[in-house]
């Protein structure tokens, strides 16, 4: 039981340096961490594309969610 949670830690630690790797070799994914960081999403180069790219998604920004009862 041990070994899994080790092996998982292992896992997870090798993807997060992965993911801080790619954020600091990659100029684009650097400035849309960036970008993410001050709260203006719209500024990244990454976020223009996906939004060409997935045309048919809508964004909405101001949306109040009703609390179910």
């Amino acid at each position: 039981m041990e070994r899994g949670v080790k092996m998982l830690q292992r896992i997870m630690l090798i993807a997060l340096l992965l993911g801080l790797g790619v954020i600091v070799f990659h100029p684009e994914y650097r400035d849309t961490a960036r970008a993410m960081w001050w709260g203006d999403i719209e500024a990244s180069a990454i976020w223009d594309s996906n939004r060409a790219y997935y045309s048919e998604v809508v964004y909405e920004w101001d949306v109040r969610h009703e609390v179910a009862e």
